[in-house]
């Protein structure tokens, strides 16, 4: 699937059926985001622990198609590659006009990289801006690597 997919909307998420709301995940998640994450040989050869912080990932409300706004954190322990950065940043442009739910798009993005990148240990972090005061934070990957450095209250932010 690629970029020129024309996606249709509804106002609230009541007017979509269980079915055309199963079958914008599985488009979302088969999307072909079209900048790729390039990877750059490691050969440090220490045993590094790496983490990245992006606070511009946006994606769109699978139903409604208003834009959600995300910060996403990235830990991982490099094998024989790490990203080059900007390749990073571009490739999560890719998601800005993607309909995917937050629950989606970190699955997605932790394929992507641990796909590409393979590293030997990875863990995610989104936070969701704040939608109807509810904040909402989604971790995947390695248990140990989730405990991120920053402190956690830096990541309440809204829309």
């Amino acid at each position: 699937m690629t970029n020129n997919k024309k996606w249709d909307y509804v106002k609230t998420i009541e007017k979509m059926s269980d079915q055309e709301l199963k079958k914008r995940i599985v488009d979302a998640m088969n999307f072909e985001v079209q900048n790729k994450i390039r990877p750059v040989p490691y050969i440090g050869g220490e045993e590094l622990i790496v983490e990245y912080s992006y606070s511009e990932l946006q994606a769109k409300c699978p139903m409604t198609g208003l834009k959600d706004i995300y910060k996403i954190k990235i830990k991982f322990i490099p094998d024989k590659f790490i990203p080059e950065l900007k390749s990073l940043k571009f490739y999560f442009t890719g998601y800005e006009e993607l309909p995917i739910s937050h629950e989606h798009i970190i699955a997605k993005i932790y394929q992507d990289f641990k796909r590409v990148i393979s590293p030997k240990k990875i863990a995610i972090v989104l936070y969701v801006a704040a939608r109807g005061e509810i904040l909402t934070t989604v971790e995947t990957g390695d248990k140990e690597l989730v405990k991120f450095s920053r402190p956690a209250q830096e990541e309440n932010f809204s829309r």
